[in-house]
């Protein structure tokens, strides 16, 4: 029997993974039609978290289970002879030996044969893209600095172990670069031609993006979950997340463009980074990764982070009050029983690939 194609769509974060489910979602209809599956999404936003994280192995709760099984079973019956799978989590889940095993065994059971696309990104602006929005979602409370030269180090900086991983399981790589011509002409019409057809022949191709917060939403967020000293749950984190949006729009104290990088620290992360760079691109594209990435490299940066950059007075007295108002809400949010859930599904570390399975 001919395999079938399965596109995994990988990430990582903050390479325009929400604009691209959310075209996917809006055009599984069109997609069928080409012969591509899209299976069913568990949110409005068009994710398949809980479907790779249940073909990984793990416990994906009473609560989502349903849908896992419905997607796997429909996966098996389509007669497409392609399915798209595109959750940013798989950056973490297949980070773990075991559950990457899982997964890939998984799909060959379902006769489908790995692409993996990927958007690598440069990584300065990747980890100050990434670093807002773990902080927003409740998951880290470090410092910029402190978080960007681990990151530098880390394995998870170096686009290397994908073509490592590819090689691995019998994939295909796929890389395109999420760079600034990309961000100019849209990560969408990238996307589409990675799996071979044209942007053009779908009618719905708006980008939507999910903006940055800016410094003043990080600096609540992070002091608040500094003041909390175990790790929260997913729910915890969730619903933390949701409170801080309410109450920074009505208190008309929203804002965006958050930067924790300067010109110095971003060349530093580029220098780490440069040798495993170079042996990427040169192996996927064929050029050195200051060519392919050449507008990245070089920009310019002044952070803004609040405490990089002490502010006003006015701007301290409402930080004060937001993360007072902050840390009660969070308090409340810590005592309820239903939000504590003791279970692998509602804990960030199991949800990350960071525990493996028992």
């Amino acid at each position: 029997m001919t395999s079938r194609i399965c596109y995994i769509h990988v990430g990582p974060h903050k390479t325009g993974t929400t604009s691209i489910q959310w075209f996917l979602q809006e055009n599984r209809a069109e997609l069928l039609e080409h012969g591509y599956f899209v299976p069913e999404s568990e949110s409005k936003r068009g994710t398949h978290h809980a479907l790779a994280e249940g073909l990984a192995g793990l416990d994906v709760g009473e609560h989502r289970e349903p849908l896992v099984l419905r997607s796997i079973a429909a996966i098996a019956e389509t007669p497409a002879q392609a399915v798209i799978i595109s959750s940013e989590a798989l950056e973490g889940l297949l980070r773990n030996q075991q559950h990457s095993e899982a997964f890939f065994n998984r799909v060959q059971e379902l006769n489908l044969q790995p692409k993996l696309i990927l958007f690598p990104r440069n990584q300065p602006q990747w980890i100050n893209s990434s670093y807002a929005s773990m902080v927003e979602d409740f998951r880290r409370s470090d410092s910029f600095e402190s978080a960007a030269l681990a990151f530098a180090e880390s394995p998870d900086a170096r686009f290397s172990r994908w073509i490592q991983l590819a090689q691995t399981h019998g994939a295909e790589l796929v890389a395109r670069p999420f760079n600034m011509g990309t961000l100019r002409r849209g990560v969408i019409p990238e996307f589409v031609r990675s799996i071979g057809i044209t942007c053009s022949e779908f009618r719905d191709r708006t980008v939507r993006r999910n903006e940055a917060v800016g410094p003043f939403t990080v600096s609540v967020a992070r002091e608040v979950l500094r003041s909390i000293r175990n790790e929260m749950s997913w729910l915890q984190a969730k619903r933390c997340k949701v409170e801080l949006a309410k109450y920074l729009d009505e208190n008309r104290l929203t804002d965006s463009g958050y930067c924790g990088l300067s010109t110095a620290l971003a060349r530093h992360v580029e220098e780490e980074l440069r040798s495993d760079n170079d042996a990427f691109a040169q192996q996927v594209w064929g050029k050195p990764w200051t060519e392919v990435f050449a507008a990245d490299i070089t920009e310019e940066f002044a952070p803004n982070d609040l405490e990089m950059r002490r502010p006003d007075w006015f701007t301290a007295r409402r930080l004060r009050r937001a993360i007072g108002k902050m840390k009660a809400l969070a308090h409340d949010i810590l005592t309820d029983p239903a939000l504590a859930v003791d279970a692998p599904w509602n804990d960030m570390a199991h949800r990350s690939g960071l525990v493996s399975r028992e």
